[in-house]
């Protein structure tokens, strides 16, 4: 005897000694008969505070703590619960553990198999994946067993969803699986409580109906109060009876429904105000009160939408929160009064009707108001003495309001009806009196009529007058037009001779020169002097004959260009090959005439350009214009330089293309003397130079401005400064085709 007392001493001390070394709560032991809830002394809590706790995480942590279950100190929105149970009976014991004050439910626990078990329920959780037993899937209750004498360590994890509070209160609930079907039985069977399922069907149903009513009047006359008070009739319905809305339709997807049920009242509460504000129509009378409403709804709407997603972040303490949004709830309520009761004083029978509505639930919102201070900061329980009593006080206000505003809106409808008829009897009346005025018009209009035809044969009379000097204009301007063809021709023609005329003074110089070379040289002394002063006045007459010639030339071919009316074939032109073919020949053909010029060619073409439909000649002549005009800038501002002795200039051309948007732009700049702010203006005009006497004719570029923006469509422009330089920008249509 003294060594088996011996050996349960060492046995006590062990398991003692373990349970020291783990940390683990006392044992439970559970009745199979009753509801039980386990004290703070056998649960230990933990607090996982970012929500990324793993299980074995958690069984291996010496965090826990013995918590009480109430704590208004928790920030956290998940926690774990450690215990043990112990099933003391006979027999296996089948158990229910619930947690009614979070979103998801997960627990841990010992089978007899010494394995680890999990299951997972909660509101959030969609229904296929809540656990069944024998066909009952729990929302807020997980089942599990104990084999007889069998001790398990179970892990429960509470979490609420981040739009929630945190988990401040943390139950647990222990009840076999024959006390629950015993309370179920008792619900259905014996308190009869499948009534209010009955009866809240049958509400469900009458307020969808009104909103359909409501709807069907807004549609017949666009009366937006009626809009107003459906919306509000809608989200009430969805508010007051989501649990079951749910139960019916979003049984999947429970987490987003119950996302949204929580701005339900929300949007109940703004269409409410805005039904009461369109029904009694206060805008043109109390304008500051209306906007005063606005305000404060606007204010309580954001601040519930932050604190929605601020729960994490606990910035606001969450009973005051949830003061301030009562308090702000019943302040826009409490204008709404006001405005309604000063609408009274004005006599609108409306006002009345919305008062006798509002009234009631205005009283009993402001009943709940004080409740809820009282408990919050003086711990008084004002609601304890009514019990289900209030519950039913707060549907009677709803039905109150719901049925007084229904009536005075079909009021309102049968009072729109008679306006409606009377003004219809008011319209035909009308459409009688404009007839008769009709009749009257017409014979006042017949004296009026005879008098405005002599006026209009008057007018016409000189309307042919007009005609007939028009008709003169337009024969005159035609002559023009042949005149201009003809001119046309004429310098076509002249273009032959002078074609002959500057070949053959050319050729006549060379021949001078010959002259000069050979039988010149052959004259006696005497001779010799005389005939080189004839033969140079020869030369010189013949060059002067070729300098006016060209001129003559170029006056022509300007002339011919602006006469043109035909335009070229246009094809797909590769412009960087084009723009530096024609840069080359410009300097080479300055170069032939100037052996002493020099100039810095710079290209920056960029590659991969898109081709452009253009008329390749057209657009080499505008090309070609600019390098000339660029090239003798800069030989001027060269000549002028070297003139007072300045060095270091170093002449410069340079050509870029690129592309931008639907357009290619070429620019051609150089560095020369610039053009005058007083001529930019004028330089695209025709026959107007900057050049001396006899170096242009003023037609280059008013060609070169015609052939792109009317012959192209697209546009010429100059940027010029007398220190920098020219910049011409030269930008083209990019052609759909070749892109």
């Amino acid at each position: 005897m003294k060594n088996r007392c011996l050996l349960l001493c060492f046995w006590l001390g062990m398991q003692l000694s373990a349970v020291a070394q783990t940390g683990l709560p006392p044992v439970f032991s559970i009745r199979p008969d009753s509801v039980q809830t386990p004290d703070t002394t056998h649960i230990q809590v933990l607090e996982d505070a970012r929500g990324e706790l793993t299980f074995e995480q958690v069984r291996q942590s010496s965090a826990f703590r013995v918590e009480p279950f109430f704590d208004p100190t928790r920030r956290a929105h998940v926690y774990w619960l450690r215990m043990r149970l112990r099933n003391t009976g006979s027999d296996t014991l089948n158990l229910y553990l619930g947690d009614f004050s979070s979103n998801y439910l997960d627990i841990y626990w010992l089978n007899s198999r010494n394995q680890w078990q999990h299951q997972r329920t909660g509101e959030l959780v969609p229904l296929s994946q809540v656990p069944s037993r024998n066909g009952n899937k729990e929302r807020n209750r997980l089942f599990f067993s104990l084999a007889p004498g069998q001790t398990t360590t179970l892990y429960q994890r509470s979490e609420n969803a981040f739009w929630r509070p945190p988990l401040t209160y943390l139950s647990t609930q222990l009840q076999s699986e024959e006390s629950r079907i015993r309370a179920v039985f008792n619900y259905i069977r014996v308190e009869k409580e499948w009534k209010n399922y009955f009866f809240d069907g049958i509400m469900i149903g009458i307020l969808l109906l009104a909103v359909c009513y409501n709807l069907l009047i807004f549609f017949s006359i666009k009366d937006r109060v009626y809009l107003h008070f459906a919306i509000c009739l809608f989200f009430f319905t969805l508010d007051r009876n989501a649990f079951w809305i749910q139960q019916a339709f979003f049984e999947e997807y429970p987490y987003v429904f119950n996302v949204l049920s929580h701005f339900f009242f929300l949007i109940f509460f703004i269409f409410f105000t805005q039904s009461i504000r369109k029904f009694i129509q206060p805008v043109p009378a109390f304008p500051r009160l209306n906007k005063a409403i606005g305000g404060f709804l606007l204010v309580t709407s954001l601040f519930i939408v932050v604190l929605f997603f601020s729960f994490n972040k606990v910035w606001f303490p969450l009973n005051e929160a949830d003061v301030l949004i009562n308090i702000l709830i019943r302040v826009v309520y409490g204008l709404c009064i006001i405005l309604i009761l000063k609408m009274m004083k004005t006599g609108s029978v409306d006002a009345r009707l919305a008062l006798l509505a509002n009234v009631p639930l205005f009283i009993f919102w402001l009943f709940t108001l004080s409740t809820l201070v009282a408990g919050q900061y003086f711990n008084a329980d004002m609601l304890k003495s009514l019990g289900r009593t209030f519950g039913y006080l707060e549907s009677i206000c709803f039905a109150w309001l719901i049925i007084v505003f229904s009536g005075a809106l079909i009021n309102r409808y049968n009072l729109t009806k008679q306006r409606l008829a009377q003004q219809i009897i008011e319209k035909e009346q009308l459409e009688r009196e404009r007839e008769l005025e009709r009749s009257r018009l017409i014979e006042e209009q017949k004296i009026v009529l005879e008098q405005q035809v002599e006026e209009r044969t008057a007018q016409l009379k000189a309307s042919l007058e007009d005609l007939r000097m028009t008709q003169d204009q337009l024969v005159q301007k035609e002559k023009m037009a042949s005149l201009g063809e003809l001119t046309a021709g004429i310098a076509h023609e002249i273009q032959n001779p002078l074609n002959f005329v500057n070949n053959f003074s050319e050729v006549s110089i060379e021949l001078l020169d010959e002259l000069k070379e050979g039988p010149l040289q052959q004259l006696p002394d005497s001779e010799k002097e005389y005939a080189g002063e004839i033969l140079g006045d020869l030369t010189q007459n013949l060059e002067k004959i070729t300098h006016h010639g060209n001129r003559a030339s170029s006056i022509v071919k300007g002339m011919l260009a602006h006469s043109r009316t035909a335009d070229g074939e246009r094809r797909p032109t590769d412009l960087n090959a084009l723009a530096d073919e024609f840069m080359r020949l410009s300097y080479h053909g300055l170069r032939a005439k100037d052996k002493t010029f020099n100039c810095e060619l710079a290209t920056q073409f960029i590659p991969n350009l898109p081709l452009v439909t253009v008329v390749t000649q057209d657009i080499g002549r505008v090309l070609l214009n600019l390098f000339n005009n660029a090239f003798y800038a800069v030989s001027e501002k060269k000549k002028q330089l070297d003139a007072v002795g300045e060095t270091g200039y170093k002449p410069t051309v340079s050509i870029s293309t690129k592309q931008v948007g639907k357009t290619v732009e070429i620019r051609v700049t150089d560095n020369g003397t610039g053009i005058p702010e007083a001529v930019k203006t004028k330089i695209f005009q025709p026959f107007f130079t900057t050049k001396p006497a006899g170096s242009g004719t003023g037609l280059g570029l008013s060609l070169s401005y015609d052939i792109v923006t009317k012959g192209h469509g697209g546009l010429l422009t100059v940027e010029s400064d007398s220190t920098t330089g020219t910049a011409f920008t030269l930008a083209l249509p990019v052609d759909r085709d070749s892109e």
